[in-house]
């Protein structure tokens, strides 16, 4: 270093004024040999204080060092000074993991080469095998001559800065291979919505190249139908009223074949909470949206027809009554019901039955206006939904064209059907009317409509609208009667002419109303059966019968109970019947059911094996209004039939009638000749008693031999 300050003040000198001033007194130094390159021990306590590593150096080794040098790199100040240290395991490398000479070194190179050694990475290894990075910058120091002789190296450790780089890029390439290898699509997308990175998953979804998408936006691929509610949630996310939405989508494969997706948006944020892009994902569900659209199809379809069913009827009828209110115009409700569609189910067999439905449904649907709806309620029943009705001569134009066209002949495996349809017609003369009330309107109009003739329409007024309701009152009051035991039983005697002795009893139903009084069947059993009730009604009327007439002890004679022909269709008549008399007591020989003579006709293989199960309890079967129904008597001979009553119509003219009494007389030989019991209902007279007596007839029933009461005895 004397050579170095020799020759500094020799260069002094060649440039200096002949008589130089006399030079000031060098100041103190930490070390010898140092005092030219640290001017005063400020300087040395300044570098001291700093919170980076400081070290100054220069061909001999290093001059001066920091405390924070010294703890960045674990050495102390004695073993910093040696440009050796003698620590084991004590280690400097680049980068790149390769051992860093020490002649290498920051400093070292910024002294020797005289170029500022800036932000160079060095990795410390300590001896217990710990790692540190430290970013060393270095300057060199300079003669007067411009050379370099000395080096000031600033020290800091990076090493978590290290670490959150690290981890960053780990991160970065995780989210790189999830993103490239998710079987969902995924992409980049900028706030103007165009494509930043697109995965391969996205680009097989959408059938476009990833180059391709780059000048296009989400937008550009949705379907135009979704297009601008797709751009008003992205315009909400970025006005910040929401950071993320999912949506269910449709978008154009290729440009043209149309997919489902389910789309989900994210916002990515700065720091500060400004928008810096979207992350998108979207995930094809083409085949479970597909699924899900005919699931629903089938929950507000009739599978056979393809028709909207009841439920969507309904929606349809709100619908269009929200829409007439606003625009002050009306909607019709056509109920209609195919004309003896039973006797076509029964002749042609179900399967042809549905191929008549089906026919049916196609010549409504092509009667109707454009934007009318026609349904199906199950059976034979269909509604057409008309909206933009003016008033109930549209309807009735509407309702005419569609008999026109269900009423042509239809050829159904090879047999020719002419099939006639009765329409029943509501018109929302209410502005409050719900679709319920008008579809119960349009029903019970239809009903008329069968009553006087069949094939033909008629249209609700006030008066059908009361009885509607009338029955609707019913209904419910019958669900409390049942509850609240508001029905009984009245009997009436039924004799034999020749002792004049009582046999039995037939139980007649009553129903004590608490408003309306004391209610005879006829004014309640059809509400009944149409809303099912009457099984239940039919299961406490055995029941009831059996016990009173167990009571009753056996002298008393028979009981005899009708049964609706709804509980002979469905299965448990034989089962009920069993158990009132298990309950009762009341032997098997005591209890007759009566039926009517047209449940017997149609009775169904099913309802056939309840009567045989009635006959094999011992239960006697009489075929009740005998002589009213059809001609065929065949079902005598292949059902157990133990005896007929002639209706009372017939019963009427005895006396003043002939053809009245030949045909009492020739309906008594038959059962007769059939040995079967006879009993002759509606005797009112003396002159009908004795004329049944002298035609052989054994047993009556009628006013003339009693009233029913509620007696039994």
């Amino acid at each position: 270093m004397r050579d170095g300050q020799e020759h500094q003040a020799g260069d002094d000198i060649a440039e200096a004024p002949p008589e130089p001033a006399p030079a000031p007194p060098a100041p103190p130094v930490p070390s010898a040999g140092w005092g030219h390159l640290i001017p005063d021990t400020v300087f040395a306590a300044a570098v001291a204080a700093l919170p980076v590593g400081v070290i100054v150096q220069d061909g001999q080794g290093v001059v001066l060092a920091n405390d924070a040098a010294c703890d960045l790199l674990e050495l102390s100040h004695a073993q910093l000074r040696n440009l050796s240290p003698p620590v084991s395991g004590w280690q400097l490398a680049h980068g790149d993991g390769h051992l860093l000479a020490l002649e290498n070194a920051p400093g070292t190179l910024a002294m020797t080469t005289g170029r500022v050694q800036e932000d160079a990475p060095v990795v410390l290894r300590t001896p217990d095998g710990r790692k540190r990075w430290l970013d060393i910058t270095a300057v060199p120091l300079r003669r007067s001559d411009g050379q370099p002789h000395a080096a000031v190296s600033s020290l800091t450790d990076v090493t978590t800065i290290r670490a959150r780089e690290a981890a960053l890029r780990r991160s970065e390439e995780q989210f790189r291979l999830a993103m490239d290898h998710t079987p969902i699509g995924f992409a980049l997308i900028d706030l103007d919505g165009r494509f930043v990175r697109v995965n391969r998953a996205l680009c097989r979804l959408i059938g476009y190249h990833a180059d391709d998408l780059r000048d296009r936006t989400l937008q550009d691929l949705a379907h135009p139908d979704d297009v601008a509610e797709l751009a008003h949630q992205v315009r909400r996310m970025l006005r910040g009223e929401r950071d993320s939405v999912e949506l269910e989508k449709r978008y154009l494969r290729c440009g043209t074949e149309t997919m489902w997706g389910l789309l989900s948006i994210a916002l990515v944020r700065d720091d500060n909470g400004a928008p810096l892009y979207l992350i998108v994902q979207i995930q094809d569900i083409t085949d479970s949206r597909r699924t899900h659209d005919l699931l629903t199809h089938l929950a507000l379809h009739d599978p056979l027809t393809g028709l909207p069913n009841r439920t969507l009827v309904l929606d349809r009828i709100q619908k269009a009554l929200d829409r007439g209110r606003r625009a002050g115009r009306n909607v019709a409700v056509l109920f209609c019901d195919l004309d003896n569609f039973k006797v076509v189910n029964d002749s042609m067999g179900h399967e042809l039955g549905d191929a008549v439905l089906v026919e049916v449904s196609r010549r409504l649907t092509r009667a109707l206006r454009s934007g009318d709806t026609a349904g199906r309620l199950g059976g034979d029943e269909f509604v057409v939904v008309c909206e933009d009705v003016g008033d109930e001569r549209e309807a009735i134009i509407v309702a005419e064209r569609m008999q026109t066209a269900v009423g042509a002949p239809a050829t159904v495996a090879g047999r020719v059907v002419v099939p006639t349809m009765s329409i029943g017609i509501a018109v929302s003369a209410s502005p409050d009317i719900d679709p319920l009330t008008l579809l119960r309107d349009a029903d019970t109009a239809m009903y008329r409509a069968k009553d006087h003739g069949r094939d033909r329409w008629d249209i609700v007024d006030v008066a059908l609208r009361r009885r509607a309701m009338d029955r609707m009152d019913i209904e419910h009051s019958l669900r409390e009667g049942l509850e609240s035991e508001q029905f009984l039983l009245h009997y009436q005697p039924i004799v034999d002419l020749r002792t004049n002795r009582v046999v039995g009893r037939e139980a007649l139903l009553r129903w004590q109303h608490p408003e309306r009084g004391l209610l005879p069947p006829d004014q309640f059993l059809r509400v009944a059966e149409e809303s099912g009730l009457i099984g239940e009604i039919g299961r406490w009327v055995l029941e009831q019968a059996a016990v009173t007439a167990a009571a009753a002890g056996g002298d008393s004679g028979y009981v005899a109970v009708n049964v609706s022909p709804h509980q002979v269709a469905r299965p448990g008549l034989a089962e009920a019947v069993e158990q009132a008399m298990g309950r009762s007591g009341l032997p098997a020989d005591r209890l007759v059911v009566e039926l009517t003579e047209s449940v017997m006709l149609s009775a169904a293989p099913a309802a056939r094996r309840e009567l045989e199960r009635l006959d094999e309890l011992g239960v006697r079967i009489v075929v009740d209004d005998f002589g009213t129904g059809f001609s065929a008597l065949s079902y005598l001979r292949d059902l157990p039939v133990s005896g007929i009553k002639v209706d009372r119509s017939f019963t009427a003219g005895l006396g003043t009638d002939h053809q009245c009494e030949r045909i009492v007389e020739a309906l008594t030989g038959l059962g007769r000749g059939l040995a079967v019991d006879v009993v002759v209902e509606g005797v009112e007279t003396d002159l009908q008693r004795a004329l049944l007596s002298t035609i052989g007839c054994e047993h009556a029933q009628g006013y003339l031999f009693g009233r029913p009461v509620p007696e039994f005895g």
